[in-house]
């Protein structure tokens, strides 16, 4: 019979740290919410809340501070206490849906596809 142990995972620092776990949930529901940071933020603390995405040492205050320092976000001029996206949120979801897309793919060798048509092939003859 096997015997099996379970014990308290202790993650090694090669993980993401906390601002980047976050930035990867923020990026997605900014997409969701149809760039609205508001709703975004607004569903983050929900998040926050049920599944304890946070604790006392780095809190959703701290990270929508990293979003201003980073070029995320900033303070909405024309609405006081409300937030809007900079250029970089948009262009790093750009970035990260592409990856997610393409990423996977892999480079075929020469000669690796299907196709009803012959070509000229790699090596060239006198005929």
């Amino acid at each position: 019979m096997h015997k099996v142990f379970f014990s308290r995972f202790i993650a090694d620092g090669s993980s993401k740290n906390r601002f980047d776990k976050l930035l990867d949930i923020f990026l997605q529901l900014l997409t969701y919410s149809g760039g609205s940071v508001t709703e975004a933020l607004n569903w983050m603390n929900q998040l926050d809340q049920k599944h304890q995405l946070t604790d006392d040492a780095y809190g959703i205050g701290d990270f929508i501070r990293d979003l201003k320092e980073k070029g995320y976000i900033e303070d909405d001029p024309e609405k006081p206490g409300l937030f809007k996206v900079r250029p970089k949120a948009g262009q790093t979801i750009r970035k990260r849906s592409l990856d997610e897309i393409f990423g996977k793919l892999k480079k075929s060798g020469r000669g690796n596809h299907r196709t009803p048509f012959s070509g000229p092939g790699d090596e060239t003859t006198s005929e």
